[in-house]
């Protein structure tokens, strides 16, 4: 039977900084936003501006939900980790083992 090894202040501290990693980058992800007047694409293009700025937009909340995910997922990592963490605990005082 494979055994499973686990460092887990190690992933802790890391998946902690990439959740941290993750909240700067929405903070300079959401401190601006894509602007694009109609008119920039010329005066008979507005129609074409218009629809690259709306492509813009759609771009922008895009890479704001991959930021989110991302977040997200490091912090049910981190959870889970943590349970981990606490059963190997658990356990090795049930054996009276050293951790």
């Amino acid at each position: 039977m494979s055994e499973l090894f686990l460092d887990h202040a190690g992933a802790l501290q890391s998946l902690n900084r990439l959740v941290a990693d993750g909240e700067e980058q929405l903070a300079r992800h959401t401190s601006t936003n894509p602007a694009l007047p109609a008119a920039a694409a010329g005066r008979d293009f507005a129609d074409r501006g218009a629809a690259i700025a709306a492509m813009l937009q759609r771009l922008h909340a895009t890479g704001t939900e991959r930021i989110d995910a991302v977040r997200i997922t490091a912090r049910a990592a981190a959870a889970q980790v943590r349970v981990l963490r606490d059963v190997d605990e658990h356990l090795a005082d049930e054996l009276g083992g050293a951790r």
